[in-house]
Order: C-alpha cells, then structure tokens, then sequence
C-alpha cells in the first residue's frame, strides 16, 4: 500500500503551469494516508516502507505529469513525467518535486526491501532558499 501527499501549486519548470497534484510514495506506515507538504509521517508495529529516525532523506513518488505540457521529462534514469522526488526530513514532508534525475534510486537507494529512498546530509544547493523552513538541515 502506497500513502500520498498533496503538493499545492507545484510549478512545472519546463512549462510554468501551476497545479495542485497528488503524489503516492511509499515511506513511513503507509495505508492509503493522506498528507501535505509539512506533515509527520507516522510509523506503526508494521506496514512501513523504510525506517523512522533519519535526518534527512529522499523517496521516490509517483505522480502525474504536469496538466499543461504533459511533462516535465527528466533526463535518464528518469524519463517519466509522473516520478517526483519527495523529501523527508526527521520524519516529517518538507518538499515534493518532479523528479530531476539526479537521485538514482536503483543505483542508490538505502539497501531496504519495503522501499526505495536515498540518505541525504542535506539538501541539494538549489533548494535552500526555497525550502518552507528557509535553513539548510545540516550545518
């Protein structure tokens, strides 16, 4: 089973269109619960996909592509516009975008069966001023 986030007014970059979309991912205990951007995740006995307690880390989730351009499309590994990049940190949602193709997930996704997500030590630069907290994670 898959949990989703709500991403409110998410720009497409290759087209400017602004919407609001669903996003399914499977990290934290994940029974079809609903959440946006600023939310805990929480965790149970089991049915969770990874592990509580990590600093900072990104999985991947599914989406569709943008409503005005039918994209964007990252380049490979990627190459779906529905793939998104959503970003946890100490359990709790702080970021969702299209994927970028910057995070392999088969390449270099935490050794975990229940899902793929990638440790971080912080963001990527390009996300600092945009983050809703408005600090970097680690210092």
């Amino acid at each position: 089973m898959f949990s989703q986030v709500l991403v409110r007014q998410i720009e497409c970059p290759k087209c400017g269109v602004k919407s609001d979309t669903w996003v399914q991912f499977h990290f934290g205990f994940c029974r079809v619960q609903d959440f946006e951007v600023g939310d805990k995740i929480s965790w149970q006995e089991d049915g969770n996909g990874g592990e509580p307690g990590h600093r900072l880390v990104v999985t991947q989730g599914w989406g569709d592509g943008c409503p005005g351009c039918g994209g964007p499309y990252a380049p490979p590994p990627v190459c779906d516009p529905g793939q998104f990049d959503i970003f946890v940190e100490e359990d709790v949602i702080t970021h969702a975008q299209w994927a970028t193709g910057e995070f392999d997930y088969e390449r270099d996704a935490h050794p975990d069966y229940s899902c793929q997500y990638i440790l971080l030590d912080d963001y990527p630069p390009y996300m600092w001023p945009s983050l809703r907290h408005g600090k970097r994670a680690v210092k």
